[in-house]
């Protein structure tokens, strides 16, 4: 097999199962196929090496919602075919840690976004690709008799496509031309003048040319055949005396053959000569659906007014300061509303504190920062005007805590097996995100677990991310600084309210008095709240005491008169 045109590595490789996509588009050519046929193909989808454990961030971080909801959507409800989600999310649960590959996807996405109109080869190759895939479908045609025409279909399309993708990447540069390259290859091969050849004999077996006489009114009156010449430059002719010959050594034989079997099998034997490159399309196909979603998600920020960029990735030895400038959360691009982008640095192996007040952005902020690691990791945009990022070899993410229903222990103990399971997994160099860590136990010993926490954690040089309301232990922290700390905190307007950024510093106060009067949570508010409930009580009762003025039917079955 020769190397694939592949579009994400800078060394070529197949990411699919040959063997079972083989079987699966042989089974689909012969007899049609659903949907979901391809999905055992999908699942073996190989992203390639990667030190992440998906179990340990990909439900917090709601990576699947990501793929679907930022991602695949696109602005045109038009879209004659969804994405394809799979091979995406597989990719971003297993970011790469590869600089050069890293560097060859960025080189991929820089030559897309060159000019308004540099992606439209993408496009539409993809989509020349995908209706090829869509032809797999026609099981309903096999069914009634139009098997052999249908994979004609087939074979017509596979050319059409070879040619388009030639054609539109003619000019291309960098790891695109590979695309053309491998066009180029496969038209060279024994395997397309096979295709070629078969093609042009089942459409162009012979000429026949035709007198008509026509009536005054336009209608044909008679015709007669002039001439008739047969594609004798064909490779697949056959003279009529050889034609006549072998059927009639077939019927000394007692074998009867139809021209329509013979030529079902000359198709069947071209479509399997042609495997390789069904099974390098079909991987072309998903390297263009990870490029078109990072366009995509790349459209959608700026439908909101945002920026999104390619970052500058260090490496995990190198202490220069990360820093996102005008970074967002790409969940708050479906609200109605912009989100509010805000600038972060923090160094290399520092621990990073975030305090201030409830909905004041804390949750949102640690979500930004890992989806924008796995997006950087994944080669993809990250969501940021700018961004300076280094690789990390692993990720902890614990942002949502949510109670099972065979959970064997209290709050208190869920949070120190959350805190154990950091320590068993995240490997050094790693990145972690902890939401409101040790807030389900009273604060004394909250903040002595919190406290042995930073400590430990400085130890595995992580960088990490926490957010706390133990506000006097974080100013504390502020002062000692016992390991690597940074501290940020929300920012609040000159109204006191929480603006969505953060700025440097440990917030002096939650803001529990101003979120309960938003909330209708004060004395006053609670205190006329009863008191309204007691006052129509009193309402209610004289009209439940009120009946019917007679005392209804006595035990003697009589009625009583009325008191």
């Amino acid at each position: 097999m020769q190397e694939p045109p592949d579009l994400l590595e800078a060394t070529p490789r197949l990411r699919l199962d040959a063997r079972l996509f083989a079987e699966t588009l042989t089974f689909a050519f012969a007899t049609g196929s659903s949907p979901e046929a391809f999905e055992r193909v999908l699942r073996s989808y190989r992203p390639g090496a990667s030190t992440f454990d998906p179990e340990l961030f990909a439900r917090d971080l709601f990576v699947k919602d990501l793929v679907s909801r930022c991602l695949c959507v696109s602005a045109d409800k038009r879209d004659r075919y969804p994405l394809l989600q799979r091979p995406l999310f597989a990719l971003l649960t297993h970011p790469s840690a590869d600089s050069h590959t890293l560097a060859f996807r960025h080189q991929v996405l820089r030559a897309l976004t060159k000019s308004p109109d540099a992606a439209k080869p993408v496009e539409l190759a993809w989509a020349e690709i995908r209706y090829l895939f869509e032809l797999f479908q026609g099981g309903e045609r096999a069914r009634h008799g139009a098997a052999v025409m249908r994979r004609l279909d087939i074979l017509r399309a596979l050319k059409n496509t070879v040619e388009k993708l030639e054609e539109a990447f003619a000019q291309a540069t960098g790891p695109l031309a590979r695309v053309r390259d491998f066009a180029a290859r496969v038209k060279t091969s024994d395997a397309w003048a096979h295709l070629a050849s078969l093609l042009d004999y089942e459409s162009n077996l012979a000429t026949v040319d035709l007198r008509l006489r026509l009536g005054h009114d336009g209608e044909i009156r008679s015709f007669a055949i002039q001439r008739v010449e047969e594609n004798q430059q064909n490779p697949w002719y056959v003279s009529p005396l050889r034609r006549f010959l072998s059927r009639l050594a077939l019927m000394f034989r007692g074998l009867h053959v139809r021209s329509s079997e013979l030529l079902g099998r000359l198709v069947e034997n071209v479509f399997d000569e042609m495997q390789d490159v069904w099974l390098q399309l079909y991987q072309l196909m998903l390297d263009f659906e990870v490029y078109l979603a990072a366009l995509r998600f790349r459209a959608l920020a700026k439908s909101k007014g945002l920026e999104v960029t390619l970052p500058e990735l260090l490496s995990s030895e190198d202490a220069t300061p990360s820093r996102f400038e005008r970074l967002f959360n790409p969940f708050l691009l479906l609200e109605s509303g912009a989100p509010v982008p805000c600038d972060i640095d923090h160094g290399s192996r520092a621990i990073t504190i975030i305090t201030g007040p409830n909905s004041g952005g804390k949750t949102r902020l640690l979500q930004a920062v890992g989806l924008s690691q796995l997006l950087a990791q994944a080669g993809l945009f990250v969501p940021a005007r700018s961004a300076r990022m280094s690789l990390r070899t692993g990720m902890f993410v614990s942002l949502v805590q949510q109670a099972e229903a065979d959970q064997t222990e209290g709050r208190l103990g869920t949070e120190l097996l959350r805190i154990r399971r950091l320590f068993e997994s995240l490997p050094r160099g790693g990145l972690a995100i902890l939401d409101e860590l040790c807030s389900g136990t009273n604060p004394t010993e909250g903040e002595e677990i919190f406290q042995l926490l930073i400590e430990l954690l400085g130890e595995l040089s992580p960088a990490a991310f926490i957010s706390t309301h133990f506000l006097g232990l974080a100013a504390r922290l502020e002062q000692d600084r016992p390991v690597e700390l940074a501290f940020l905190q929300v920012e609040l307007g000159p109204n006191g309210k929480a603006t969505y950024r953060f700025a440097a510093g440990v917030a002096r106060t939650s803001l529990a008095r101003g979120v309960a009067e938003r909330l209708g949570v004060t004395r006053e508010s609670l205190r006329a709240l009863l008191d309204q409930r007691q006052a129509e009580q009193e309402v209610a009762a004289p009209e439940q005491d009120s009946g019917p003025t007679s005392s209804g039917p006595s035990l003697s079955g009589k009625s009583e008169p009325a008191s």
